[in-house]
């Protein structure tokens, strides 16, 4: 499935809206719906439906005419389809949560046709239900003292060093994602007032002001000044490896310069930037005294939930009430 048409900026001359219309209306613009969606969200829903198409057919789907004939189906034909693929991926041992991504794929592609008005169905949410989802979350970390090792093997006294140095205080004193760090521009940094804006997960246009601890704002302000030339519209953290040089840092270099950095620094664990994320909020808690409205402020969680349960993993309430538990069981069982 390729953009085709979808991605051409063609110029028309007057009198040709009608042609125009027709085009959108008949034109491969399946893709012009997903480029809607965030970008992993495209590479997946993109890579769901292609496995969706593979194991009905035997190959990849071709450019249209597979969707096309898809969309044309009558809905008793298509959700039966649909079924047997979810129960498909259930008899292979698939997860929940990955069962449902492949079903909200599917859900996509009705909706993307019944928006072009070549799909006359709808997805049988009651015929095909999701799966349910057990949410667990990994909120182990390290603590401050073991991290505080990465700073003894960055080398301040380089440019790739003064960055690397901003670019962990910053992941631990704000908590940010990496995709946040990523799409962040110089533009973004207001170094007399110390405050950073910062763009939310996915597609979303929606900013927040954060604001920055004055040693991590010396630090980012000192990375500037190491470059030359620096345009309000430049990436705020750059790429300093030979072929990619002045390149936005990506997150997977973010994750990359985490990963060897924090295995230098020998750092037992296995780090990412999520992970010092998790890191700095179970500190936070601590902090904090416990206060998860405080440090909601600071994950911008929009669920205050995700931090209760930050608190339930960091006080191992589980393993508390287990332990209690064995201790009146077998022959090792305590006496009342």
């Amino acid at each position: 499935m390729s953009a085709g048409k979808s991605q051409e900026i063609v110029t028309y001359r007057s009198g040709q809206l009608g042609a125009i219309a027709d085009e959108l209306r008949y034109g491969s613009d399946f893709l012009t719906e997903l480029q809607q969606k965030a970008g992993t969200t495209q590479r997946g829903y993109a890579g769901n439906i292609k496995v969706f198409f593979h194991y009905f057919l035997h190959r990849a789907p071709t450019h249209d005419d597979d969707v096309e004939e898809f969309w044309g189906l009558d809905e008793e034909s298509a959700n039966t389809l649909i079924l047997k693929f979810k129960n498909y991926l259930v008899a292979e041992g698939r997860k929940s949560a990955t069962v449902n991504r492949y079903l909200a794929a599917i859900k996509f592609l009705i909706k993307a046709g019944r928006n072009l008005k070549r799909c006359n169905y709808r997805f049988d949410s009651d015929r095909i239900e999701s799966m349910r989802v057990t949410k667990y979350r990994d909120t182990s970390g390290v603590r401050v003292d073991e991290y505080n090792k990465v700073f003894d093997v960055i080398d301040v006294s380089t440019d790739k060093g003064k960055r690397d140095y901003a670019l962990f205080l910053l992941f631990w004193s704000n908590v940010l994602r990496r995709c946040e760090i990523a799409k962040l521009k110089v533009s973004d940094f207001n170094y007399q007032e110390s405050v950073l804006r910062v763009y939310g997960k996915g597609k979303r246009n929606d900013d927040v002001k954060v604001d920055l601890n004055r040693n991590v704002a010396d630090a980012i302000y000192g990375w500037l000044r190491c470059r030359s030339s620096v345009k309000p519209s430049d990436p705020l953290f750059i790429a300093m490896d030979f072929h990619n040089f002045g390149r936005p840092l990506s997150g997977d270099g973010l994750y990359a310069i985490v990963r060897m950095t924090c295995a230098r620094a020998g750092i037992s664990k296995r780090m990412s930037p999520h992970r010092i994320r998790h890191s700095g909020i179970t500190e936070a808690l601590d902090l904090a005294k416990g206060d998860y409205r405080k440090v909601q402020h600071l994950s911008r969680h929009a669920d205050p939930r995700v931090i209760l349960a930050y608190e339930d993993n960091k006080n191992q309430y589980q393993l508390e009430l287990s332990d209690k538990l064995a201790a009146r069981l077998g022959r090792k069982r305590r006496k009342n």
